[in-house]
């Protein structure tokens, strides 16, 4: 029995690991009290920083206009990520025994840039527009990395990105950047469309006239100009808002359980993981198979995780200032690329998923063969630490749309109209004292969780 003991200390280990709850969380944000789901996850943080906690913490305190604190956090989650985008082989081995939740979680891709707008934006909101550009390169270098890292890379959020940072570059009055993050902008969104669903925006066209414009690229102007059209011209003394508009919460990983038959006619080696692996492969294509009780050895139970879409009431947004009103426009769909992102993935996990179930079967059989209670203990401890991994950043919104609006230089109150699905006003709130300067963009966020 001794030697089944590492097995079950990692088992009781496992059990009973516990963190935040995020139904805590999502009621302050929904309650408008951000500061106070920024303390609930500050109160029960791990005693050594993790993510995805680090990337709540930023973002509630992002909301909370926290925005030092917000920066630390998303700092701290970058290095996390940086730190542990190459697997770590000890942790990898290990969650081959027990779970998937041992692994390292890095964040996904598209995570980690979008960690890069809300720490822009905490600069402007800060005055600190050298830091905003700042980590607008850092972002441009990550989508460099990922594009030269995955040869079949989807691109989820790099045209989301590269288009934001076209209009930071552009606020700083540095033309030649911001087209260059335009014209990647241009090419992100196309490359990503086909799952996104998200097509280039129209603002992405305009800016790139306006940019080759303002630089004097005549061919490149041309260019822009016949494919895009002539945006429309900006008046004397006037400034610019651009408003993100986020809504709703991005779907929130979920487990569900699956069955593998393993026949009695099966063979595969007890002590070689290549052969488990292989054999993980051949059982991927039962799943859900049913066979005669004759024929059947074990009914293998996994764990795999879910996303399923969970579309917010609000759908789109109309802003109003006097008599004049702008449409947002979708630029970012962080459902889909949840659920893109996972699907790709979902394959790998699954044989990785059944490997480790295996290895705990075996370990299970090789109990039962030396005493009978032995083996329905191993067996049961090995269901009980049967869960999927569904970490994820669960405060982002489901969909971010743009509006860019010239406005008069002075103080406005924004009407901010809320669309639902069939285009319809279903709710408003007023912004008010948002300070245009002329010949500026003033930069805004809104969140609603509805």
């Amino acid at each position: 029995m001794t030697k089944f003991l590492p097995f079950l200390l990692l088992i009781s280990l496992t059990i009973g690991c516990a963190g935040y709850k995020f139904q805590e969380v999502k009621t302050d944000l929904e309650t408008g009290k951000p500061e106070d789901a920024y303390n609930y996850l500050k109160k029960n943080a791990s005693k050594k920083p993790d993510i995805p906690h680090q990337f709540e913490l930023g973002l509630t305190a992002h909301y909370a206009n926290l925005f030092p604190e917000s920066s630390k956090a998303f700092e701290q989650a970058e290095m996390i990520a940086e730190d542990r985008f190459t697997k770590s082989v000890s942790k990898e081995a290990l969650s081959l025994v027990t779970t998937d939740k041992l692994r390292p979680y890095a964040g996904t891709r598209y995570e980690r840039l979008l960690s890069h707008y809300f720490h822009a934006l905490n600069y402007i909101y800060l005055n600190k527009l050298d830091g905003a550009l700042v980590e607008c390169r850092r972002a441009t270098n990550l989508i460099q990395y990922f594009k030269g890292e995955e040869k079949e890379y989807n691109f989820f959020g790099t045209g989301f990105l590269a288009h934001f940072c076209g209009m930071v570059f552009e606020a700083a009055g540095e033309w030649n950047n911001a087209l260059i993050s335009y014209r990647q902008a241009e090419e992100y969104y196309k490359n990503a469309a086909a799952l996104t669903g998200v097509p280039v925006p129209n603002d992405v066209g305009h800016s790139l006239v306006r940019m080759a414009r303002k630089l004097n690229f005549t061919d490149e102007f041309e260019r822009y100009r016949n494919q895009y059209g002539e945006p429309s011209p900006r008046p004397e003394n006037y400034g610019e808002l651009i408003l993100f508009f986020e809504t709703g919460y991005v779907p929130r990983k979920r487990e569900e359980s699956l069955t593998f038959p393993i026949l009695k006619t099966d063979k595969f080696g007890e002590d070689d993981d290549k052969d488990s692996i292989e054999f993980a492969r051949t059982l991927r294509t039962r799943e859900g198979l049913v066979v005669e009780e004759i024929k059947l050895e074990y009914l293998l139970h996994v764990a795999m995780p879910v996303i399923r879409s969970n579309r917010p009431h609000f759908a789109g947004i109309q802003v109003s200032v006097g008599e004049d009103m702008a449409q947002g426009v979708l630029i970012e769909d962080v459902e889909t690329m949840a659920i893109e992102t996972l699907k790709a993935e979902r394959t790998v996990i699954l044989i990785r998923t059944l490997a480790r179930a295996l290895g705990k079967y075996l370990i299970f059989r090789k109990a039962k063969k030396e005493n009978k209670v032995l083996g329905a203990v191993v067996n049961l401890a090995g269901v009980l630490t049967e869960s999927a991994d569904t970490r994820s950043w669960q405060t982002l919104p489901n969909q971010i749309f743009l509006v860019r609006m010239p406005l008069p230089a002075g103080t406005h109150t924004l009407k901010l109209s809320f669309l639902n699905a069939n285009e319809r006003v279903s709710g408003s709130e007023p912004v008010p004292d948002v300070k245009i300067s002329s010949n500026q963009i003033t930069f805004l966020n809104y969140r609603t969780y509805k």
